[in-house]
């Protein structure tokens, strides 16, 4: 009883392991139950409904995963990096040809933007606690020397700009088709970004 909730357990986290992925790489609209369950390993579709109520609970669960998977990314990165650089790294590895190429593996925020917009209460609950960890995150980095009131809601303020350019960067760089503005938003929102705000 006890191997067969952990096997339960253990095949739930790797739906939502891989219908993150899935959500990423195809979108939520774009992507149906009978690709999730294959995605994740599983030949019925059947079975999804042991471990979810619907697909939007599975959305609420992936995005969840994904956005803590991006908070835990962003927090290693700037604690690896070396003191006052840490801005540097957070939106160079951010504004990378190979983070735009891995969007599977990629902020689940420039890579379902526009679908997040219609997306039901919780999902979107979920989106917006992210947008706030990840802005707590960047604003961490932009003004860590100073740790007064007053420089603290400058630092946020700094912070939803470098994550608003870093996002629109990148979702930007994947939509061109042009393979030279394609590189160019990367390029230029990542010199935009660390001119203004270092």
């Amino acid at each position: 009883m006890r191997k067969s909730r952990e096997e339960t357990a253990e095949t739930r986290k790797r739906i939502v392991a891989s219908s993150s992925r899935a959500f990423r790489e195809n979108g939520i609209d774009g992507t149906g139950l009978s690709e999730l369950m294959q995605a994740a390993g599983l030949e019925t579709q059947g079975g999804f409904y042991k471990h979810f109520a619907s697909k939007g609970q599975l959305v609420t669960e992936a995005m969840q995963a994904s956005l803590d998977e991006l908070i835990a990314g962003v927090e290693r990165r700037t604690a690896e990096a070396e003191p006052g650089a840490a801005i540097d790294v957070l939106v160079k590895g951010y504004l990378s040809k190979r983070h735009r190429e891995q969007v599977a593996d990629g902020c689940p925020l420039a890579a379902l933007g526009t679908e997040l917009r219609r997306a039901d209460e919780e999902t979107s609950q979920v989106a917006t606690d992210g947008l706030k960890r990840l802005v707590r995150a960047v604003a961490k980095q932009v003004d860590a020397k100073r740790v007064d009131a007053g420089s603290r809601r400058e630092a946020q303020k700094r912070a939803i700009g470098v994550v608003s350019a870093m996002v629109g960067g990148l979702m930007l760089s994947r939509i061109a088709n042009d393979a030279s503005l394609a590189d160019a938003f990367l390029r230029e929102t990542r010199e935009f970004i660390l001119q203004h705000h270092r």
